[in-house]
């Protein structure tokens, strides 16, 4: 899966919308003992992966400017692509309040937004 990361301009509406990261793996830890216990007919455990994306997430946005603070929860946001919804981040820096947006796939209307 391509992974794309944008340093844009501020976003400070709608935040209350998305679940936090840790709403997000505390929501799929409880799938993982589910389907550990044969409660889900389907699906295989997430939370690992999900925890490596998010720490991949955050190494590539270091590499386009990130300063490696957040203002309030980092956050989740899904979108369809092919045949299934994936996941993607999105949070502010502390430092001046700009958004870093970490992408499964890109968002070329994002670039029109970035700043550095």
């Amino acid at each position: 899966m391509t992974k794309k990361a944008y340093y844009i301009l501020p976003i400070d509406f709608g935040w209350e919308y998305l679940p936090s990261v840790h709403e997000f793996a505390d929501r799929l830890a409880k799938v993982d003992v589910e389907i550990k216990l044969g409660k889900q007919p389907y699906g295989e455990a997430r939370l690992d992966q999900f925890l490596a994306d998010f720490k991949e997430a955050q190494e590539l946005a270091s590499q386009v400017g990130w300063e490696g603070d957040f203002r309030g929860d980092p956050c989740v946001f899904c979108i369809p692509i092919e045949n299934e919804i994936v996941y993607g981040f999105v949070w502010k820096q502390e430092n001046n309040g700009d958004t870093l947006v970490v992408t499964p796939e890109p968002m070329p209307w994002l670039d029109e937004l970035v700043l550095k």
